[in-house]
């Protein structure tokens, strides 16, 4: 079921785009994140540890301004946090995990700019199969140490989806953007009780293998083009 899924992923990447020198640009993406946590069984507190992602992407002009973008990308989400078992007085339980997926974001993206400064927003959604995870754990009930796993034995759901939000500033063949995910699905499996999901906090850059310096005739050059470029980014 795993590999049909993601063969069906493959599947969408590359059919969405209609692969064309003159309205599909393509290239390589990366960079890091920040895991956060919610949903009514998150830990009171942990720690949001920085992950990575790095892929290639596709994006492909539909309209003077608009653009469907896809990537496909392997990602590392990680977090840890140290909590008191209830049914276990003065204890503390620890677990740091780092879930490593295969994801696949689409998204409409709009974009403004003015020669080779640009501008572009976007909204879209996530699917991601889960590849691998690694978790540490440790229980301590006073000065002692105990096995933990009876207290944290949750099975991890094998794929999630969620929506994403997309801002980006590109200069020439250089996008620098961040990006937002909320997952829509518990990590664990749901009939394990623990009600968590990720929200990931993202910053990377792309760079386009396909871009071209085309400029108008008679374009403005030095400090004066450089504001004059800038201010017709939003015009």
């Amino acid at each position: 079921m795993k590999k049909t899924l993601f063969y069906f992923i493959i599947f969408i990447f590359l059919s969405v785009p209609d692969i064309s020198a003159q309205f599909t640009r393509f290239g390589f993406t990366g960079g890091i994140n920040k895991t956060g946590l919610f949903g009514i069984d998150k830990p009171d507190s942990f720690e949001k540890q920085t992950g990575y992602f790095a892929g290639v992407y596709l994006d492909n002009r539909i309209g003077e301004y608009l653009s469907v973008q896809s990537e496909i990308n392997v990602s590392k989400h990680h977090f840890n946090f140290s909590e008191p078992v209830i049914m276990l007085d003065n204890s503390t339980l620890s677990v740091d995990e780092k879930d490593y997926f295969i994801s696949v974001p689409v998204f409409l993206k709009y974009k403004r700019g003015y020669e080779f400064i640009f501008w572009d927003i976007g909204l879209g959604g996530q699917v991601s199969v889960l590849a691998e995870t690694k978790r540490e754990l440790s229980l301590k009930i006073g000065n002692y140490e105990t096995d933990p796993t009876y207290y944290y034995n949750y099975e991890n759901n094998w794929y999630e989806y969620g929506f994403i939000g997309n801002a980006g500033i590109q200069f020439k063949a250089v996008n620098i953007f961040i990006r937002y995910y909320i997952s829509m699905r518990n990590i664990y499996k749901s009939t394990q009780g623990r009600d968590m999901s990720f929200n990931i906090l993202t910053t990377g850059a792309s760079y386009q293998f396909n871009y071209k310096e085309m400029y108008p005739y008679g374009r403005k050059t030095g400090w004066k083009g450089l504001k004059y470029k800038i201010t017709h980014l939003f015009k």
